[in-house]
């Protein structure tokens, strides 16, 4: 089952996929062929910086979609590589395009795309924030500690270690409760 919008486009214009960890959906420059919507597994969606250095520039889960904005450009500009094996629907480009002639689907695919532009202003705040102390703090408010401190971490663009710290200060600070290892919560 695909999340709205997507459970309107014919079934005719899906394409089942499969990836592996470390399997590329596609990279930066590939032509695009539609967007992809996550069943199972996680996507990143990655840049290469002027020194090599790759950096995540989208994490999209089961039930969300990722490379919208292919829909209207001739080649992705980024690579997609799988970081949890699970299964990917490709939704052929030239069906969303069809699809937005009607009102509903492209209120609902616009009220998607605002959506992810104020998730993706709100991390934008957060990595703003100077102090890794407050940054943690923002992030823990946010709901972004879903998985392990070491993808906390990253999600704040962090250390590791800076962000051991300052959830440790938290701690001691009686904001933030560590009821076993790895485990943090905001008190109430």
């Amino acid at each position: 089952m695909l999340p709205d919008p997507y459970d309107h486009i014919p079934s005719s214009a899906l394409r089942p996929l499969s990836g592996a960890v470390g399997d590329v959906v596609f990279h930066q420059g590939d032509p695009t062929h539609g967007l992809y919507v996550v069943q199972t597994g996680r996507v990143h969606l990655e840049r290469v910086g002027p020194d090599g250095e790759r950096f995540i520039i989208h994490r999209a889960q089961a039930g969300t979609s990722f490379a919208e904005a292919s829909v209207f450009s001739e080649v992705y500009h980024c690579d997609a590589v799988c970081v949890e094996a699970g299964a990917l629907i490709r939704i052929d480009k030239a069906a969303i395009l069809a699809a937005l002639v009607d009102p509903a689907f492209a209120r609902a695919y616009g009220r998607q795309a605002a959506q992810q532009i104020q998730v993706q202003r709100q991390m934008l705040e957060i990595v703003g924030i100077r102090r890794a102390e407050g940054r943690v703090m923002a992030g823990l408010v946010a709901g972004l500690l879903e998985g392990s401190v070491i993808e906390f971490a990253a999600r704040l663009q962090l250390s590791h270690e800076a962000t051991y710290r300052a959830l440790r200060e938290l701690v001691k600070d009686g904001r933030v409760m560590n009821p076993s290892r790895g485990i943090y919560h905001l008190r109430p």
